[in-house]
């Protein structure tokens, strides 16, 4: 199974990756990704750009090295109501908006709290996805979690650098996707690199879905179609 477009990308920008916007092209490019989504932090994280820097996305070539460039940025979560730290006035020039729970900017509020922060998320209209449900640090009541994504048609993350980085979240995406099976609710497949290398890359993520025997249909970014049509529908639930 090869994943065509890479949902979670970041570039120096963060404050806390390490390549350019142009190296993370030329290594998609080797890696035979055919697009990705360009995901920097919003401004609560420490070192990342100003919220307007969503503005500046229309000066950015559609393609570089062949590959298609998505609009899009990592929202935080900054309180328990699922509050982002971007205005919509800027979310609405973005592509992909993923919403994720970052220690460096709220701590947890223990599974209740966590699993409110998220479902007020979900409904945010701009909002897409949430980043890494796997965090062992941010404990969440998944069959809510689930079932909020189900209504409101969203997607929930399998992040290929969080198995790496956060000791015990294969477990947690087990019982996740369990119920995404169950309950039909997509889900994409992301690198969340943090340096070139790194773009393309879900031997682990992708070892966790093929263990599980979690429905391929299922995957929105498995192929470069599948998620231009997403986003299509995207545009029609924004629109309405």
């Amino acid at each position: 199974m090869k994943i065509e477009i890479d949902t979670h990308t970041h570039t120096v920008l963060s404050g806390h990756a390490h390549s350019t916007l142009l190296e993370n092209a030329a290594a998609a490019a080797k890696a035979g990704l055919r697009g990705f989504v360009l995901t920097d932090h919003g401004p609560a994280i420490p070192g990342a750009p100003p919220e307007f820097n969503i503005c500046t996305y229309p000066y950015l070539p559609g393609y570089i090295e062949g590959v298609r460039i998505y609009p899009g940025v990592e929202a935080n979560i900054i309180d328990y109501a699922g509050k982002l730290d971007i205005r919509d006035d800027y979310l609405c020039n973005t592509d992909y908006v993923i919403a994720g729970l970052h220690e460096v900017v709220i701590p947890s509020g223990g599974r209740n709290n966590n699993t409110e922060a998220v479902m007020g998320a979900l409904k945010h209209k701009h909002v897409d996805i949430i980043a890494h449900p796997d965090n062992p640090g941010f404990a969440l009541d998944y069959e809510a979690v689930v079932k909020a994504a189900a209504q409101y048609g969203k997607l929930l993350e399998v992040n290929d650098h969080s198995f790496d980085y956060r000791p015990g979240g294969v477990a947690n995406a087990e019982r996740y996707l369990a119920l995404c099976r169950r309950h039909g609710v997509r889900v994409a497949v992301s690198s969340d690199a943090h340096f070139a290398s790194h773009m393309g890359q879900h031997a682990a993520a992708l070892r966790v879905i093929e263990q599980n025997a979690f429905p391929p249909e299922l995957i929105v970014n498995l192929t470069m179609e599948r998620f231009e049509a997403y986003l299509k529908e995207r545009k029609a639930r924004l629109a309405a």
